[in-house]
């Protein structure tokens, strides 16, 4: 299994043909991202957006457009997602990237019911942690499109994120699902919720909830706390249970911790990079190389 973001960088390479459509992809920290992955031979890029915004972009990062990359010049960031989204449904692009605009309008042309991306399945956002004092790759998801799910939409979520951690080489899919204590109390409804769902299980995943975080990472705390099975202590997928507890955890993880994070969500006719736009270049260059892995498969 890789083991951080280097690791999917390089075996990004070795996967070809690799189109991105980015819709307002002009602003620097996008860009930047862009040129890199092309320059590293990740991607080419088409990005829908204002040539004159693209031009000032590279005038402050000192950097000139590669090859690899088109400008198809555009004011509208609604026609821009419309045209990146019809561009990834028709298979002309296997990646789709949101750049400088707002979410709201991104997911409407992602979710469109003629030229969008939908599958009839739950979309959930994949953030992909690289934790160096671990040595290893954890998903914690979703903190980004679900807000309080229920019991079917947390089974779904725990599959999108399998999709991913297998596609970076994991054996199995080690599903926590996250509380603050291991014990079923009906004032916190996560604990009753997700005690339900380890005890039904997912087909193809093991499963262990409800679980404190330090049961779920480390195995000499699984191991004081009694807490048994594949999981204890190896989690490589933690879901959490609610869209806010989700979201401040990578985020407090990213700030406060400097870990390297990618995101995507996972559920559509393809990968979905979609990031604040505050997130920093690096960032976006990962959570772009995990989409080429997704999108192409672990051919290394």
């Amino acid at each position: 299994m890789f083991k951080n973001f280097f690791e999917i960088r390089q075996a990004a390479k070795n996967i070809s043909d690799v189109r991105v459509a980015v819709p307002m992809g002009h602003d620097p920290a996008s860009l930047e991202a862009l040129i890199t992955a092309v320059e590293d031979d990740l991607a080419s890029v088409v990005v829908f957006g204002p040539l004159a915004g693209v031009n000032d972009s590279l005038s402050k990062l000192g950097m000139t457009l590669p090859s690899g990359i088109e400008v198809v010049d555009m004011n509208d960031p609604e026609k821009a997602a419309a045209d990146a989204v019809r561009m990834v449904s028709s298979g002309e692009a296997s990646i789709l990237m949101k750049g400088m605009l707002k979410t709201s309008i991104f997911q409407k042309a992602m979710l469109d019911k003629d030229t969008g991306l939908r599958t009839g399945r739950v979309l959930s956002h994949v953030s992909v942690v690289s934790a160096p004092e671990m040595g290893r790759l954890i998903i914690i998801t979703d903190g980004g499109m679900n807000i309080r799910p229920e019991a079917d939409t947390f089974v779904q979520i725990a599959l999108n994120a399998s999709d991913v951690i297998m596609k970076l080489g994991a054996e199995k899919p080690l599903v926590a699902l996250l509380a603050a204590i291991e014990t079923e109390n009906p004032k916190m409804p996560e604990t009753i919720l997700f005690s339900r769902i380890a005890g039904r299980g997912i087909p193809g995943l093991e499963v262990l909830g409800p679980v404190a975080i330090d049961g779920a990472l480390d195995p000499e705390s699984a191991a004081v706390k009694n807490i048994s099975g594949p999981v204890a202590g190896k989690a490589n997928i933690l879901v959490t249970p609610d869209i806010a507890s989700g979201n401040i955890l990578a985020k407090g993880l990213m700030y406060m911790a400097g870990v390297e994070i990618g995101g995507l969500i996972m559920g559509a006719a393809a990968p979905v990079v979609m990031l604040s736009r505050s997130d920093k270049p690096v960032t976006k260059l990962n959570s772009l190389a995990l989409g080429v892995v997704v999108s192409g498969g672990r051919d290394v």
